[in-house]
C-alpha cells in the first residue's frame, strides 16, 4: 500500500541541488520550522548551530543560508538549490554570504596576526565592517562564522555589537563543535540548532551512494561513525581504515601498549597542525567506539548482570578518550593529548 488517497499526485522527487548545497539529511521537523522562517526572512538574527565534529553542521548552515537568499517562489519550505543565486551559495561565491574560519597553517607562518588555532578580533571587525553595507544582489546580509566556539573572547565581545544591533535583513549564523565555549552573552542572543546524528541505514545508503567501490567498509563506517556522515565517509578511507586497525590493536594488548610510539604512529605523516588535530579525534573517535561494542558485548554476554569491578576499565577508559579530545579543543598538543590517554588505556 502507498498511502496516497484515489486521484492524489504522485510525489516527484525533488532535483539535485547545486554542486555543494544539498538538502541536510534527517533533521525532521526543527530544521523545517527555521527554513520556513528564514524563506520568509523572519529568522532570529543569529543561530547557533551545534553538533559533533562530521555531523553536517557545515551543510545546514549553506541550506540556511540559500534559504535566506534563494530567490525563487516556487517552494516555501527550503531554497529551490539549482537557481544561480543558490548555485554560487554552494560554490561560496555569493557576495552576500560571508564566511569567517579559523586561519591556515601556513598562513600562520606568514601573517603573524592570524593564528590556526582561533577566530581572532580583527577577522570579526572586518566582517562587522562588510555587513555595513547594503547586499550587493540578495535579498539579505548573511555571516557564517565557522568554528564559532573557536573565537578568542574579545572576538566575541566584539561580535555582541552586531548581536545587539543587527540591522535589516542581516542574518549571522554560527557553527559550534561547543556551544559552551561560547560566552553567555553571546549565547543568550542566538536561537541553538543542535544537528541531528543518522541512523545507521541512513549512514549505509549514503555511502553506497557516494562511495560504492568502498562497499566492503560500509557496515563497519557506518557502525562506528556516531551518527556523523563526515565520519563514516573519512571512515572509509584506507588511512582511516589504518587507524581502526591501530585502535583494535591497542585494545588487544593494553599492557604491551607503547603510548608515545603509538601516538606517533597516529600522526604518521600529518605536517599541518589542523590535519594532525584531525588524525587524533579520528583515532579516539575510532577507539571510543570499540570500546563501546566491547562494553556491550560483555553485558550481553552477562545478561546484563555482570559486577560492576569488570565493567570499570571500560567506562573508565571511555571517560579518558571524552576527556582527550577536550584537550584538543583546549589547543593541547595532540602528541600530548594522545600519549596521556594511552597512558591512562595502560594502567597502573
Amino acid at each position: 500500500m502507498s498511502g496516497r488517497r484515489p486521484g492524489e499526485p504522485v510525489p516527484r522527487p525533488r532535483p539535485a541541488a547545486a554542486p555543494g548545497l544539498e538538502p541536510p539529511l534527517g533533521q525532521g521537523a526543527a530544521l523545517g520550522h527555521w527554513l520556513r522562517r528564514a524563506r520568509r526572512l523572519e529568522l532570529p538574527h543569529a543561530m547557533v548551530v551545534e553538533g559533533a565534529a562530521g555531523i553536517g553542521k557545515t551543510v545546514v548552515l549553506r541550506w540556511l543560508a540559500a534559504a535566506l537568499q534563494c530567490p525563487s517562489e516556487l517552494d516555501l519550505e527550503g531554497p529551490c538549490g539549482l537557481c544561480r543565486t543558490c548555485s554560487r551559495i554552494g560554490s561560496g561565491a555569493f557576495p552576500d554570504v560571508h564566511v569567517v574560519d579559523r586561519a591556515h597553517d601556513e598562513q600562520d607562518r606568514r601573517e603573524q596576526k592570524k593564528s590556526f588555532h582561533v577566530i581572532k578580533v580583527d577577522q570579526i571587525r572586518a566582517a562587522q565592517a562588510v555587513l555595513g553595507r547594503h547586499p550587493v544582489e540578495g535579498r539579505a546580509r548573511v555571516l557564517v562564522v565557522a568554528d564559532a566556539d573557536t573565537m578568542e573572547e574579545t572576538a566575541q565581545n566584539a561580535l555582541l555589537k552586531t548581536l545587539e544591533e543587527p540591522g535589516t535583513a542581516t542574518f549571522l549564523l554560527l557553527e559550534a563543535r561547543r556551544a559552551e565555549a561560547l560566552l553567555p552573552t553571546v549565547r543568550s542572543r542566538a536561537q541553538r540548532l543542535r544537528v541531528l546524528p543518522l541512523d545507521e541505514a541512513t549512514l549505509r545508503r549514503e555511502l553506497q551512494r557516494r562511495l560504492p567501490d568502498r562497499s566492503d567498509h560500509h557496515a563497519t563506517a557506518a557502525r562506528i561513525a556516531d551518527g556523523s556522515l563526515g565520519l563514516a565517509l573519512r571512515s572509509c578511507t584506507e588511512r582511516t581504515v589504518q587507524l581502526h586497525d591501530l585502535a583494535r590493536g591497542v585494545l588487544a594488548d593494553t599492557k604491551g601498549l607503547r603510548p608515545l610510539a603509538t601516538a606517533a604512529l597516529v600522526l604518521a605523516g600529518e605536517r599541518e597542525l589542523r590535519a594532525a588535530g584531525e588524525a587524533a579525534r579520528t583515532f579516539l573517535r575510532l577507539l571510543r567506539a570499540e570500546l563501546r561494542a566491547r562494553r556491550d558485548a560483555l553485558a550481553a554476554a552477562a545478561a546484563n548482570s555482570y559486577p560492576a569491578a569488570v565493567a570499570e576499565p571500560w567506562t573508565a577508559w571511555l571517560e579518558s578518550t571524552l576527556a582527550a579530545e577536550r584537550d584538543l579543543d583546549l589547543l593541547i598538543p595532540p602528541e600530548q593529548v594522545l600519549t596521556a590517554c594511552l597512558v591512562d588505556l595502560q594502567g597502573p
